[in-house]
């Protein structure tokens, strides 16, 4: 066979499957775009929707922030893509994300992908209103201070050179949301059954965001085999609850104003119900806040000016003090930290610990020159909205004091969006700016530390974490400021 014939040979081999590629691609993409209302003069977002049925979930999940940075690059501040087996437009700054916030019901509705809604299930994130969380706030506190306070003992009397302080932290704030959110009673989890319980809820939340395909070692498949061993405790719990005429601990959880929220409209428990909400109570309560609790520890831990501002706050309101000396920590001095506060919003505007938030249109909307059709979903980004907000000056400077003056309403209103916004923000919000204070104040007044590896890098899976799991060496705060 002579080079000629060879080289044709070669070409047909690897040039025709790669036009197959190219044309079945075009052709997904046709497909998609195919889902344009006609009846709308507007065009599509710009952008690509990746490979057949994949998409471009498999560089989302695998790249995340870099992908997205990329798209916003490249495309703007609203793109269509193909995301977790749904054509999808991601909506970036304030004006924007204001229109799909405030079009709630009546433009999008809130629709999480397919693989969230089998593991969480598929009602909507928790009936408990925001507000009942408010009028509890004060049952927290003391509950919130044992804990952390117990947890830093441990970690000053760590033995070896350093603490992964992340999952420390996941621990703590577990044992936290299990306490307030769903009333377990430290006595009622071994070490070992805690453990177990941590792990398969790290696992389901690794897989909650997949392609919606349940087959044998597939992420949609762990999660699921997770989330059962979750439920399995939570509906031990929930009977117990139910055996019990009056709560444990003098105050009702979350999940016991669920059940009477419940029978109060003359409905009947359902008990794969409450499992899917008490679930959604951990996943909101536990995994968020243990990302903005490692993210501080680990911006004060770059910034000792800050947290030395912190400490001269602590001590001008008597919680810097000898302990027979300090005042009692309850929500009225805990409203007066003003500074703390600050600290704690510029580190959710940093390192906001969920990406974004979703929609689906509930029928063809027009956003900022583009068309969204009816059915596609809507991810608003929280991270993108902060970075490119006009709102603040020196965007990647962590400085507190910029929250210390008042902004204007409307223009802060969307340009700081840690917990969603609309009719549908974090219904764990009041119960995580709590925890998140009191933390704060806890570990600037126990605690020096140092981090060992620098400033982390940074990653989304889906929550917000430190790749290296930020390895800290703490010592006992000295009392000097």
């Amino acid at each position: 066979m002579g080079f000629s014939a060879l080289l044709a040979s070669a070409l047909c081999t690897f040039l025709l499957p790669l036009l197959l590629f190219l044309a079945a691609v075009k052709l997904w993409d046709l497909y998609c775009v195919s889902g344009r209302d006609p009846s709308c003069p507007l065009p599509l977002p710009p952008g690509t929707m990746g490979l057949p049925f994949f998409g471009e979930t498999l560089q989302m999940v695998l790249q995340r922030r870099k992908f997205l940075q990329m798209k916003r690059r490249k495309y703007g501040f609203i793109y269509k893509t193909h995301l977790f087996g749904r054509p999808t437009v991601r909506v970036m700054g304030a004006e924007n994300v204001r229109h799909i916030l405030l079009g709630e019901h009546r433009l999008v509705s809130v629709q999480w992908p397919a693989s969230v809604r089998t593991i969480l299930g598929s009602g909507c994130l928790s009936n408990l209103h925001n507000g009942q969380h408010k009028h509890r706030k004060k049952h927290y506190v003391p509950v919130i201070q044992e804990e952390v306070s117990a947890c830093l003992t441990q970690w000053l009397g760590a033995a070896g050179p350093c603490l992964l302080v992340y999952p420390e932290v996941k621990r703590l704030m577990f044992r936290i949301a299990m306490r307030i959110l769903l009333g377990f009673q430290p006595c009622q989890a071994s070490p070992d059954g805690e453990q177990q319980l941590v792990e398969a809820f790290e696992e389901m939340i690794r897989n909650l965001f997949s392609l919606p395909i349940d087959v044998p070692f597939s992420g949609l498949y762990r999660g699921l085999r997770a989330r059962n061993i979750i439920h399995a405790k939570i509906e031990e719990n929930i009977r117990a609850k139910m055996a019990r005429k009056e709560p444990e601990g003098g105050y009702k959880d979350a999940l016991q104003l669920l059940m009477e929220h419940t029978q109060g409209n003359g409905e009947q428990l359902n008990m794969q119900e409450l499992k899917e909400s008490a679930t959604e109570l951990l996943f909101g309560g536990h995994e968020t806040t243990a990302s903005a609790a490692t993210s501080l520890i680990a911006f004060l831990g770059l910034h000792h000016d800050v947290l030395q501002k912190v400490r001269k706050e602590l001590q001008g309101k008597g919680l810097l003090c000898s302990p027979s000396q300090e005042k009692q920590l309850d929500m009225e001095v805990l409203e007066q930290l003003k500074y703390t506060g600050c600290v704690i919003k510029e580190t959710l505007r940093l390192s906001p610990p969920v990406p974004g938030g979703f929609r689906i249109a509930l029928k063809t909307l027009e956003l900022n020159g583009y068309q969204i059709p009816k059915g596609w979903n809507v991810i608003y980004s929280i991270c993108d909205t902060h970075d490119v907000a006009d709102l603040f000056t020196n965007k990647d400077e962590f400085n507190p004091d910029r929250f210390m003056s008042p902004s204007p309403e409307d223009s802060s209103r969307f340009s700081f969006i840690p917990f969603g916004g609309g009719l549908r923000s974090c219904v764990g919000k009041e119960f995580a700016k709590v925890l998140l204070k009191i933390f704060t104040v806890e570990l600037a007044r126990s605690c020096d530390w140092q981090l060992l590896n620098g400033p982390p890098t940074m990653k989304t899976g889906p929550i917000v974490y430190p790749v290296d799991n930020l390895p800290t060496k703490f010592i006992g705060f000295s009392g000097q400021i």
